[in-house]
């Protein structure tokens, strides 16, 4: 027996909604887990970083708003197709929705197994690589030079 069009939106709707609670899960365990290796590393735990996880949270969901509403789009179009064309087999999925949340959610899961030496260590090369892009720097060498200059 086919499922009313309406009960399938429903648990379209129920997909989607449990999508962006999984996304929400993953930062909130990569959240504790940052605490904890910065706890381990004996670091400070600033409302920077707090701010940061907020920030990620924010471009995460924009993310995946847009993506939701392309998925939108293609199901209205599938509904249009089933209704007034009478394509009965086609899927309402809201695919990219769940690639994208998937996507989050893999970065998230990289990002809690990463170990605390290996961000540490390229929190140093990027601090190397500023020095490095300054030491070349021709205005650095200019006023090094006026600077040490003997009169």
């Amino acid at each position: 027996m086919e499922m009313p069009e309406l009960e399938k939106m429903t648990w379209v709707l129920a997909l989607v909604l449990g999508e962006y609670v999984m996304v929400l899960f993953a930062v909130i365990a990569d959240l504790i887990s940052g605490v904890r290796k910065a706890k381990l590393r004996g670091e400070a735990r600033r409302s920077k970083a707090l701010r940061r996880t907020v920030d990620k949270i924010v471009r995460y969901y924009n993310a995946l708003f847009a993506l939701t509403i392309i998925d939108a789009m293609q199901i209205a179009g599938v509904l249009y197709l089933r209704i007034v064309e009478g394509y009965i087999s086609l899927p309402t999925l809201p695919i990219f929705t769940l690639l994208g949340s998937l996507g989050v959610a893999f970065i998230e899961v990289k990002s809690i197994y990463e170990k605390a030496e290996d961000k540490e260590q390229r929190q140093y090369d990027a601090a190397i690589n500023i020095l490095l892009k300054a030491i070349k720097s021709p205005y650095l060498k200019d006023y090094i030079n006026k600077n040490t200059q003997s009169e």
